[in-house]
């Protein structure tokens, strides 16, 4: 019996995700399945992705936020993860600007003049301190259906870095929203290598919450850098170390 072949993009808040997924839609249609579970704290099991897979047997391609790798092993299907990663600074730059833009307090004025503020509550161990310390090395570091094996260091988590390096050594549809044109031009090939068409007829960009996206990393990096204040600074580069590790070795892996 042929194993059955689909993506399953594994999607991270504000990394590209809402992109991911218009050309999953442009390229199989109603082939395309994006669900969650019924609140923003669900997560779903292998069992539970196992059985929406089988729920929808002509479908090609599953998108959620609320799966983790590593992927089911299973004999009848075959799962090609699809991850896009992004330099972490940048992207909690992204979640303060989502949810700035629906503040009508912050209408015509400089929205980036509250992100120390923001910052200082999150980072004091508000309940959404996930959001700015790690976030990706959490979501990627666990075992199946398993939480992830963390401890606090002085105020920071920090979870099982080598672990979700290992996860990610087993994606081939990897790519970083940074270079979002360069790695996904990468899919074509990987996928009919599996039996896949993918075709990429124009750039998508969906959802882009940073006026200067299109600039470099180093670019961007340093207009964040500009707008916060030095300690701010100091502390977002020291509770993400592991997510810059991260990035860093997936830029290796990809090339910059």
């Amino acid at each position: 019996m042929t194993a059955r072949t689909i993506i399953c993009h594994y999607h991270i808040f504000k990394t590209a995700g809402t992109s991911i997924e218009a050309l999953l839609r442009q390229n199989y249609g109603e082939g395309h399945i994006s669900f969650d579970g019924p609140t923003s704290a669900s997560s779903v099991d292998q069992a539970s992705l196992t059985c929406t897979i089988r729920d929808n047997p002509k479908a090609c391609t599953f998108s959620s936020h609320q799966i983790a790798l590593p992927a089911p092993n299973l004999p009848d299907l075959k799962i090609l993860p699809l991850v896009m990663v992004r330099h972490p600074l940048l992207r909690i730059r992204s979640v303060f600007l989502h949810e700035m833009r629906d503040d009508p307090t912050q209408a015509g004025v400089d929205v980036m003049a509250g992100f120390d503020a923001w910052f200082d509550e999150l980072a004091a161990g508000h309940p959404n301190q996930l959001q700015i310390c790690n976030l990706q090395t959490n979501l990627l570091c666990r075992e199946a259906d398993h939480p992830p094996q963390g401890h606090n260091e002085d105020g920071r988590p920090l979870y099982d870095l080598d672990n979700a390096m290992k996860n990610l050594a087993s994606v081939e549809l990897l790519g970083r929203v940074e270079h979002f044109e360069q790695d996904v031009a990468r899919f074509p090939s990987l996928l009919a290598a599996h039996g896949l068409r993918f075709r990429i007829e124009e750039p998508v960009s969906e959802n882009v919450g940073a006026p200067d996206f299109s600039l470099s990393t180093e670019d961007q990096l340093d207009n964040l850098r500009s707008q916060v204040a030095a300690n701010t600074w100091k502390r977002l580069l020291w509770f993400n170390e592991q997510d810059l590790a991260l990035w860093e070795s997936v830029c290796e892996r990809l090339g910059n």
